[in-house]
């Protein structure tokens, strides 16, 4: 029987109870009606809390309640009367159960080191792999993870999701497609069966930078970071964090050329120096061509005189054959 099911039938049976419980009273069909959508609303609600979190919350309930008893008891051995104690007793019960069940779920992570079940779970795995913004928006790691190049675990934060939510709602237009791209992406790499995409709830509030945030969280599971930044695979190299940078990646797939080979390249524009033209390869490498100025416009055979590699990839150096 589905969910939906369930809950209508809960209804139903309210309603039914709430009619003849009140000896055939229309108000009490309508308040075990509303009683019960009332319910059912706020189980839907849990669904989206953490069961850790639920069962810490019930924890802290019953501390607060336990603690509320106690402290009841010990003002009240002055006496007050009747109706005063009533008041001091709600009062007490009131507060220490809100303030049972903040405390536990607002300090879960702490928990871990008495009872490492309600604790965040630090997964340590040489297969975690936790996934930065960029490599989202990016759009090449699901098909990276089809292939089977990037045999992990997906761990993509809760303060990833939020960046790219804040992305997508940019005023920007570029800074907004890429959100959306980004939110499309994680969505669609999620619905796929074969790929274990897993959203991560801890947080570190006292962190404001998400790049900080990332590296705190690769540290604490053990786990490698995946991003397209480079600040960032600095930052999360010099704390002994493994990095995976899918830009250096698909510079090492580029082909190698040698210099005195030869290709066939259209020259695009003109190059920064004089009599220099520039061209591009199909993987978007830069070809700087001596004397090809002339060129312009035209597809020419080139020969490869060097190859270097910097921050933002790779350049080549050749001349018109």
């Amino acid at each position: 029987m589905g969910y939906n099911m369930i809950r209508v039938v809960f209804i139903i049976l309210s309603a039914v109870s709430g009619y003849f419980i009140t000896s055939n009273s229309m108000k009490g069909l309508l308040f075990a009606v509303v009683g019960s959508v009332v319910i059912v609303f706020i189980e839907r609600a849990l669904q989206k809390i953490p069961s850790r979190q639920l069962l810490l919350a019930a924890l802290g309930l019953v501390s607060g309640l336990v603690l509320a008893i106690l402290i009841s008891r010990f003002i009240l051995l002055i006496p007050v009367g009747t109706k005063p104690e009533l008041y001091i007793r709600f009062g007490l019960y009131f507060i220490f159960c809100y303030l049972g069940i903040m405390v536990a779920v607002r300090h879960a992570k702490e928990f871990g080191f008495l009872l490492p079940y309600f604790g965040e779970r630090r997964e340590k795995s040489k297969n975690l792999l936790i996934v930065d913004s960029s490599v989202i928006i990016d759009g090449r790691l699901h098909d990276l993870c089809k292939i089977g190049f990037l045999a992990y675990v997906l761990i993509v934060p809760n303060f990833i999701v939020r960046e790219l939510q804040t992305i997508a709602d940019s005023s920007n237009d570029i800074r907004r497609q890429k959100g959306r791209r980004g939110l499309e992406m994680l969505e669609k790499m999620r619905k796929d069966s074969s790929l274990d995409v897993r959203i991560h709830q801890l947080d570190f509030p006292e962190l404001i930078e998400t790049d900080s945030k990332l590296v705190k969280l690769a540290s604490d599971m053990g786990a490698k970071l995946l991003t397209n930044d480079y600040n960032l695979s600095k930052v999360a190299e010099v704390q002994n964090i493994v990095v995976l940078n899918l830009n250096n990646l698909s510079t090492v797939l580029k082909p190698k050329l040698l210099a005195g080979e030869t290709l066939r390249l259209k020259i695009i524009r003109e190059g920064k120096e004089e009599g220099q033209g520039v061209g591009y390869l199909e993987d978007g490498t830069m070809v700087v061509v001596e004397n090809g100025r002339k060129a312009v416009g035209r597809a020419v055979d080139v020969t490869i005189n060097s190859t270097i590699q910097t921050v933002s990839g790779r350049m080549i150096f050749a001349e018109l054959k």
